[in-house]
């Protein structure tokens, strides 16, 4: 196999990674929805469905690494650090427009992708604030003291037990 064969092959990986960055993308729009409509069974569900995908991405990884390998021990140079622009200069159009798009395709996907996670995580981190102060008001108007209420934190620790609460000593 010559280095454009391989480098056809990579363009196959790529685009397959695409897709499933995508199917990511997806999931996470839908995540977002699930936690701002509180819908805890639809994001357990959705959860599982992003670990399948990002098996899926592993393995594509894996494969993309095995690719970079081969393309290596032919042209000698160091899988580790072959960008796509290095690997346009090895061949020639079409497939090396094909190559340098699937590389800008994936990078503003990957980007998308890692802005709608960080706005999940920010919308957790949220959740989890409002459920901290709706159990120190529960608290407080069951006629705990301030002292008490303030008990419950997430990073509350009783008997050394595992688990991030503590209300009047019982969690």
């Amino acid at each position: 196999m010559d280095v454009s064969e391989h480098i056809q092959e990579l363009i196959h990986i790529l685009k397959r990674e695409i897709q499933s960055f995508n199917a990511i993308s997806e999931l996470l729009i839908l995540e977002e929805k699930s936690l701002i409509e509180f819908d805890t069974k639809s994001l357990t569900d959705l959860i599982g469905r992003q670990e399948d995908v990002f098996s899926s991405i592993a393995c594509l990884e894996k494969s993309r690494q095995d690719v970079l390998v081969r393309i290596g021990e032919i042209t000698g140079e160091d899988p580790k650090t072959m960008t796509v622009s290095q690997l346009s200069t090895m061949v020639d159009d079409p497939v090396r427009k094909k190559l340098i798009e699937a590389g800008h395709v994936l990078d503003s996907v990957y980007k998308d992708m890692k802005l709608k996670k960080s706005s999940n995580a920010m919308l957790i981190k949220q959740g989890v604030v409002l459920i901290e102060n709706d159990i120190r008001t529960i608290l407080k108007a069951l006629g705990k003291t301030h002292s008490d209420a303030s008990g419950y934190t997430s990073a509350s620790r009783h008997n050394n037990e595992s688990g991030g609460i503590c209300i009047d000593g019982r969690m």
